[in-house]
């Protein structure tokens, strides 16, 4: 039988609120030594879950002591840049405020050259919980560098931190699992909004809210060439800003330029990667030399892939010889940072895990027993030269959290916006539905989150894709 936290988590539809969405209730019902708060907010240009801990702490926390008794953690980490010097502040205030004697503070090393300080001690109720202070490099929360950084373990090759004793979760999610326990489900989400916008800023939407109506709060775009991101320059996806709607893991929605470095890559079509990794690859190494995964000991090598590109195509053999693609994070610092002739080794990857996936091969790799490379701490990609690379450090915002004042008169809400099964809808066209109500249930038997209403209003639409509900 599930604990009562673990149904309460499932009932409020929350998921992983910082990546793929993987259902909490799956994610917190389990066993582990370790819990890590992944706080790191590593990519550019996005700024929610640092202002999250500044403003919302208490929540954050109360969520944070709910999952590691769920998972039965040993030891809680909340690991984040050292530079987050706001956060950090109020953080062991709180820490302080709630050890009588004072917090005992420790200091030690980051596995791969980050910052490494570590702050411990009791906090309420007895409930103890580590600062980790991260260096600022590109992918700090990924969440196999994180691990690593945090308990010098390897997560096996295609694995995932529960098999070294870890789980590893977002901070907004924690606030979600916080207000889950005092009656609400997850109808908000917290988005910043940067680029290309008069006035960037980071507002808590209701789920399914229109991107236009966020870029309209913002002061509108104030470029005439553009294209839009829903999340960070390196993994975010191209979206229509016209039709698209916030979903429970959009962190950021970004403007940036059409013909900005960001957007050329996101365009690119295969066959023109293809075609130029067949003309002007040099076979330096770069490419695999600062892949993530890589310094982890795992078997992955983008650059013996894009060699091989001479012959101008991919056979089935090819496809079948590069399954080591499946061990790709997506991180994009093969094709957006180390090459020097600009070329696309994550999207031929991509490309690759697509076709194995149609044929139905599996990804066979699976090793346990691996050893960072020696010169991983040494390959780091610091962010602010990641930033310049990208041509995005003129975007300097902190993009403060302020009241949203767009109207929102329809939501849009995906019936597929978390790993796992699409939702079945609960509603039918002309159902008037409260804000709160589920709208979307879980497959039976079936991976998946419950999707409810964001706000009051009639149902308008239902196809296979999504529900919108107008005010």
């Amino acid at each position: 039988m599930a604990k009562p936290e673990i149904e309460i988590i499932r009932n409020a539809g929350i998921v992983g609120a910082g990546g793929a969405g993987f259902p909490s209730h799956v994610k917190f019902d389990t066993s582990v030594d370790t819990l890590i708060v992944n706080a790191a907010e590593c990519e550019p240009m996005i700024h929610v879950d640092k202002q999250l801990l500044e403003k919302y702490f208490t929540k954050v926390f109360e969520g944070m002591k709910i999952a590691a008794g769920l998972v039965g953690a040993k030891r809680t980490v909340l690991a984040l840049k050292a530079k987050y010097k706001d956060a950090i502040h109020v953080i062991e205030d709180f820490k302080n405020a709630g050890n009588s004697s004072g917090a005992e503070v420790s200091s030690g090393s980051g596995i791969g050259g980050s910052a490494g300080n570590s702050s411990t001690g009791s906090s309420r109720n007895g409930f103890e919980f580590e600062i980790f202070k991260l260096g600022n490099f590109y992918p700090a929360g990924d969440e196999q560098v994180l691990v690593y950084e945090v308990t010098g373990k390897i997560v096996p090759e295609g694995g995932i931190p529960l098999m070294v004793g870890a789980v590893v979760t977002n901070v907004e999610t924690l606030l979600n699992i916080s207000n889950a326990m005092h009656g609400s489900s997850v109808v908000t989400k917290f988005v910043t909004v940067n680029g290309e916008v008069a006035n960037p800023a980071t507002f808590e939407v209701p789920v399914g809210t229109p991107v236009k109506a966020l870029l309209e709060a913002c002061g509108g775009i104030t470029i005439s060439d553009y294209r839009v991101l829903d999340g960070g320059p390196m993994m975010g996806k191209l979206i229509d800003e016209t039709s698209y709607a916030i979903k429970k893991t959009t962190k950021s929605i970004l403007v940036l330029p059409a013909d900005s470095i960001v957007i050329e890559h996101k365009v690119r079509s295969i066959g023109n990667a293809v075609k130029r990794a067949q003309a002007i690859c040099l076979s330096c190494r770069m490419c695999t030399d600062l892949c993530p995964r890589y310094l982890l000991g795992h078997n992955l090598f983008p650059d013996e892939m894009m060699k091989k590109m001479y012959t101008g195509q991919l056979s089935d053999s090819d496809l079948e010889k590069f399954d080591f693609a499946y061990l790709c994070c997506d991180c994009g610092l093969c094709e957006l940072y180390s090459c020097v002739v600009d070329l696309s080794a994550r999207s031929l990857f991509n490309y690759i895990k697509a076709e194995l996936e149609k044929k139905g091969i599996k990804n066979p790799h699976n090793r346990k027993e691996l050893k960072a490379i020696e010169f991983r701490e040494y390959r780091s990609v610091p962010v602010s030269r990641l930033e310049k690379r990208l041509e995005v450090d003129r975007y300097d915002s902190k993009t403060p959290i302020v009241p949203f004042n767009g109207s929102v008169n329809e939501v849009k809400l995906y019936l597929s916006q978390h790993l796992g099964a699409p939702c079945i809808p609960v509603v039918k066209k002309g159902d008037r539905v409260a804000k709160g109500q589920v709208v979307g249930e879980i497959p039976e038997g079936k991976l998946g989150a419950k999707v409810h209403s964001s706000i009051d209003g009639v149902v308008a639409e239902i196809n296979n894709e999504y529900i919108i509900i107008k005010k």
